[in-house]
């Protein structure tokens, strides 16, 4: 069992027996939730990908690449690479508005973060935010992934992903 799998089986258990029951998410779907977990993954030694559930892995690339690649929200795009995990959120303008993409695209956050990175590697403030308070009601749903933080440190480039 890779170390992805032993910390999400025991995330799963303390939400459980410590969780609470939430009807109002973002998503209409009630869930158990218990804020402010982490994990934490060495990628030199395993790529945190589950093995105890179905992860559709090509499907999450595609998703991530449609966001920081296309810098997207065009659930046209995804559709023609036979993604459709937006489908139910598309607009009638086939957008999911000003949300994901949209937002890394409209702050120029792959070339800001980019440059810092290059011009001072260690610095506190790179940082990628698709929580955009001007704009989060101009998507379709709310981002799940609030931000990520990079450096590089010893030659090696860091990340930290928040997600809710």
């Amino acid at each position: 069992m890779s170390t992805a799998d032993k910390q999400y089986l025991q995330l799963v258990k303390d939400i459980l027996e410590n969780g609470y029951y939430e009807t109002g998410n973002r998503t209409g779907i009630p869930t158990y939730k218990l804020p402010h977990r982490m994990f934490q993954f060495n990628l030199e030694k395993e790529f945190p990908i589950l093995t105890t559930k179905f992860v559709a892995f090509k499907t999450a690339v595609k998703e991530l690449l449609w966001i920081y690649k296309d810098q997207s929200n065009d659930v046209k795009k995804l559709q023609e690479q036979n993604v459709h995990i937006w489908d139910e959120w598309m607009k009638e303008d086939g957008t999911i508005g000003t949300a994901y993409g949209w937002v890394v695209k409209e702050y120029n956050q792959i070339d800001n973060l980019i440059e810092g990175l290059k011009n001072d590697p260690q610095g506190r403030r790179h940082i990628m935010s698709l929580w955009q308070i001007p704009h989060l009601n101009g998507g379709t749903l709310h981002p799940c992934a609030f931000m990520t933080m990079w450096d590089v440190t010893d030659g090696r480039l860091n990340c930290m992903l928040v997600q809710r």
